[in-house]
């Protein structure tokens, strides 16, 4: 598959220096995303329609009713509830129709199927899969061709577990199977430095609460605890995509 290069929006969150710069990319997707589904593309008849075809994944809906956009929301869950009931009403009539036992059974199968199949798509994940596609290739570019790049990447905060796994799968697909070798073990040594990094930050916090270190200094370890969970787990996370 050929991927365009985001170069400048890359290079910005390595030099914020967070915990995870894909973390920073894919933070502002999600916002982005969140905000085009809330904002005036409502109002777009193809919009709704990919809306009551697609629709959400729960935590997405979840995030939609955070943004605290009331008419928004009202007007997309309005169209996709209308979609679903109308779904619903055929398969009603169906399982009324249907004999005891297994007919039942089949109809019952079917309204489960569909059901299910409401909280598999998600136009919001959709939407930041493509760039986290697109940021992922041109991290793994610009490691290869942009030396400044590589140098600052590989002494800076790594990635969290989750788009560690992201971006060595983008860089299967993308490298040689030479520099694939030098890369993944590049990435793995930054991430596991940062770790033992993150040990000691998240243990000398869990220290400063015993009494013997009441009033000995932070050491900017304050977070600790938080930023170790978002190291696990990342942030502007995908939750129903081809990934």
């Amino acid at each position: 598959m050929k991927y365009e290069l985001e170069t400048i929006p890359v290079i910005d969150a390595l030099e914020k220096g967070e915990e995870c710069l894909m973390c920073t990319l894919m933070k502002e997707a999600h916002s982005d995303a969140i905000s085009y589904y809330m904002g005036s593309s409502v109002m777009n008849s193809e919009t709704r329609v990919s809306v009551n075809t697609t629709g959400f994944c729960p935590t997405h809906w979840n995030d939609l009713i955070e943004k605290r956009s009331a008419q928004s929301l009202a007007l997309v869950s309005h169209t996709f509830l209308q979609t679903t009931m109308k779904e619903l009403e055929h398969m009603k009539k169906s399982l009324y129709k249907s004999k005891i036992g297994k007919g039942a059974e089949k109809e019952v199968d079917k309204i489960s199927s569909f059901l299910h199949q409401r909280e598999t798509g998600c136009l919001i994940c959709t939407k930041m899969e493509s760039r986290l596609l697109r940021y992922t290739y041109t991290l793994v570019k610009l490691t290869i061709d942009n030396p400044e790049f590589k140098v600052n990447f590989f002494h800076g905060k790594g990635l969290c577990l989750k788009h560690t796994q992201d971006v060595l799968s983008m860089a299967k697909e993308v490298l040689d199977k030479n520099a694939f070798y030098t890369f993944s073990n590049e990435l793995i040594s930054l991430v596991y430095k940062n770790l033992e990094r993150l040990e000691k930050e998240v243990w000398w916090m869990s220290q400063k609460y015993k009494s013997e270190h009441i009033d000995s200094p932070w050491n900017g370890c304050e977070d600790a605890h938080q930023r170790v969970v978002k190291k696990f787990i990342g942030e502007g996370r995908l939750f129903s995509s081809s990934k």
